[in-house]
């Protein structure tokens, strides 16, 4: 683990070393480095390794351990800076490139390499076949202003100092079409990214990147109906995905949907599965409440009434009973009765006020996993208590 951890904080320091602490470590070295001119002869250079800087100070004394290059060319176009790589025969660990521009210190493109040790990862390891895979070569290419600067860095995060030499020619492309999926985060959409398809180049990590068409990420997902009442048929809400541009995508095209516990009483779901410019699943949820019921009878009693609700058993666990001294249900004057079971249809309730009016209705519920679901509440009828 102390390993991993080790390679994992070298590999990010060879990212981040870039600009750690607010200052370019490539600034002090920038008006020194060693021209080197179009199709000249490779540049030799020594690069030790790399440690990691625990203060401001002991990273700017790590950029005078850093060699480099610079080049001016006399044309826009693209260039590409190659570099021996038979270190890579025998070196384990990582080694970054990048192009810096001279006048503001910005890295403009990075190449990198990466081995790791075979004991490391195995060789089902997902992680560790994506970093090797993805870092290949510290070739890099980019497109360059014709009177402008450039410097050239290579930090080296191997077990041992490296050797090799850098050389600049122009640029021949490999052009191919790549399609980047938008991606759909389900929790709160926070990670959606936009996708493309877009023509790039393979050779020497070159950032030529021309979009063909743009995939604008997902903004909401929505169901026709989130609430339903029982009524023994399967519920299958239409589901509505946009885009950040406001765009409807396509069912079927860009999306399916499956349905599932969507028949009885209860919280059903809907999944949609993202697909051809898309991918990612997400879930929404609708509920499902019995049917509901109503005031089959309503009977005054001395201080209290009774309440018969109309049978309703099927998907039901029992009735609930409502009463209040205000037409509008208020908190502070309503109070709730539940009866379990749906064979009792009769509830009286006493110990209220004499001859008070009192605003009456009765829903139904049934009980799923801890929860109750409960139909709309009845059309309301009223009664006088009696003395």
């Amino acid at each position: 683990m102390k390993k991993t951890l080790s390679l994992a904080l070298s590999f990010i320091m060879l990212i981040t070393s870039m600009t750690a602490f607010g200052t370019s470590v490539f600034a002090a070295t920038i008006a020194d480095a060693t021209e080197i001119t179009l199709d000249g002869e490779p540049l030799e250079i020594n690069v030790p390794v790399m440690t990691e800087p625990k203060t401001e100070a002991e990273a700017e004394e790590m950029a005078k351990n850093m060699y480099y290059c610079k080049f001016t060319p006399e044309e826009t176009d693209y260039y590409e800076f190659i570099f021996d790589e038979t270190f890579t025969k025998t070196s384990t660990g990582a080694v970054m490139s990048a192009i810096v521009r001279a006048e503001d210190e910005e890295p403009i493109n990075m190449g990198i390499w990466m081995k790791l040790p075979d004991d490391l990862f195995g060789d089902d390891d997902i992680i560790g076949g994506a970093l090797t895979d993805f870092a290949t070569t510290i070739n890099v290419a980019s497109k360059l202003e014709a009177g402008k600067t450039y410097a050239i860095g290579v930090a080296n995060s191997t077990t041992a100092e490296i050797t090799t030499t850098v050389k600049v020619q122009k640029h021949t492309h490999n052009l191919k079409t790549f399609t980047e999926k938008s991606y759909v985060d389900d929790e709160d959409f926070y990670f959606n990214e936009d996708g493309e398809k877009y023509t790039g180049c393979t050779v020497n990590n070159c950032d030529y990147h021309k979009t063909i068409e743009k995939y604008y990420k997902v903004k909401s997902v929505k169901l026709s109906t989130t609430a339903y009442t029982y009524n023994n048929k399967l519920k299958k809400p239409a589901v509505t995905v946009k885009d950040s541009k406001g765009n409807t995508l396509k069912k079927g095209t860009d999306y399916t949907v499956t349905y599932a516990k969507n028949k009885n009483v209860g919280t059903a779901k809907a999944t949609i599965r993202f697909k051809g410019k898309y991918e990612g699943v997400v879930v929404r949820n609708f509920k499902i409440n019995p049917k509901g019921t109503s005031i089959a009878k309503l009977t005054a009693k001395k201080k209290g009434f009774t309440v018969k609700v109309k049978k309703q058993a099927t998907q039901t666990t029992g009735y609930q009973i409502q009463y209040s001294t205000s037409a509008k249900f208020t908190k502070k004057t309503t109070k709730t009765v539940t009866v379990k079971g749906t064979k009792n249809v009769s509830k009286t309730v006493s110990k209220l006020k004499g001859k008070k009016k009192y605003y009456v209705r009765v829903r139904t519920y049934k009980r799923v996993s801890n929860k109750n679901y409960c139909s709309a509440w009845s059309k309301v009828k009223t009664i006088k208590t009696k003395k």
